[in-house]
């Protein structure tokens, strides 16, 4: 009698562990299915090193720009940051409202673009990108125009749209222009917008609901976007943690989904983004808040030359200093969480580039040498 039992409970314990142990396979397995002629590249919780995939990160500080120099050379307000292939690098500063341009030692070279209302002249300037034609192409919200410079600091040409409010502008290989806008109306609503080379739209790609006043969700949604290394366009929002990736026929081919737990809103949190938002005041009597069960998926993401994708989720992970990223090779294969030092700006040609407080409160870029292995 006592050798059927043990014999039984040992059955019981190998069902078991034979259950368990499936179970963590199938939780970091990286499934690639097609469905309805779309690629969909299926991710587990955690990252899954790959063979012939590098997974660990190692990086180095280089470089502090802003800080030295003289008046010109200084940076007020960085706001954003690109870089090119010879290692030049390109700081928007928005409150001096100039492009400020550096070589890969950081020696300051000219100052693009200026404040004002005539031609080659912005009034707030968002961002800009460096783009496949060698240009730069300055996202001038306040004006309502993309106003485009060579990397020469020469002015060359203005797309102005007095119905748009841009928020993000890229520009593709062909010349097609891809651009974030908000529409305010009866309710807020952000639009991922392809346009060809003069601003014609041709389609929306994407278009999320922010706000229908008086209601308001104070962890707004927004539409995030980039380029793969063959010049698809990739996007996302931040209320999913799924990624769609759309090709020049503006179809979508591919979409990168990553399963994860969602991270859960407490009442601690509500109060501390409400003080941000509105001040110990709190929402003025007119604004309802309609508060979510949980945090979203994701706060922002970069992409770097090669189509490899830098998410930066919402996650109360705890780590000593630094951001946390979920890395996403070319193919959308998760294959890393990594710690940088702040908030990325850029990743480019093996690069990071943040933005960083020093000890006085003054806002400098770093670059970091990224190496992978």
């Amino acid at each position: 009698m006592k050798k059927s039992w043990v014999s039984g409970l040992l059955l019981v314990c190998l069902l078991l562990a034979f259950f368990l142990v499936s179970a963590c396979s199938r939780e970091e397995k990286i499934e690639i299915k097609k469905e309805d002629g779309v690629t969909v590249v299926y991710n587990p919780k955690k990252p899954v090193p790959l063979q012939g995939v590098p997974s660990t990160l190692s990086l180095k500080e280089e470089l502090v720009l802003g800080k030295t120099g003289n008046e010109e050379a200084m940076l007020l307000n960085p706001r954003a940051v690109e870089a090119d292939q010879a290692g030049n690098i390109y700081v928007l500063d928005d409150k001096a409202v100039q492009i400020k341009v550096y070589d890969p030692q950081g020696n300051f070279i000219r100052a693009i673009g200026r404040g004002g209302r005539g031609p080659g002249e912005f009034q707030g300037p968002r961002g800009f990108y460096l783009t496949p034609q060698q240009s730069l192409a300055v996202c001038d919200s306040l004006s309502r125009q993309v106003v485009i410079f060579g990397l020469d600091g020469q002015f060359i040409r203005a797309l102005p749209d007095k119905t748009r409010s841009f928020m993000e502008v890229k520009v593709k290989t062909e010349g097609d222009i891809i651009a974030t806008q908000m529409v305010v109306g009866e309710e807020a609503r952000e639009e991922l917008i392809w346009f060809d080379s003069e601003l014609k739209p041709l389609l929306t790609v994407a278009s999320v609901q922010m706000a229908k006043y008086p209601v308001f969700n104070p962890f707004l949604p927004y539409i995030y976007f980039g380029f793969t290394a063959d010049g698809n366009v990739l996007w996302g929002k931040t209320t999913e943690y799924v990624f769609n990736v759309v090709n020049a026929e503006r179809k979508i081919v591919r979409k990168i989904v990553k399963n994860y737990d969602p991270e859960i809103l407490t009442q601690e949190d509500k109060d501390k983004k409400a003080k941000e938002l509105f001040g110990e005041e709190g929402a003025p009597s007119e604004v309802t808040i309609e508060w979510s069960k949980y945090f979203p998926a994701f706060q922002d993401f970069v992409m770097d030359e090669r189509g490899w994708l830098y998410v930066r989720p919402y996650t109360k992970e705890k780590v000593e200093k630094g951001v946390i990223y979920d890395v996403f090779d070319a193919d959308g294969r998760y294959v890393a969480r990594v710690v940088l030092p702040d908030r990325a700006i850029a990743i480019k040609y093996g690069k990071l580039y943040t933005i960083e407080e020093d000890a006085e409160g003054m806002r400098l870029v770093k670059r970091y040498a990224l190496e992978w292995k």
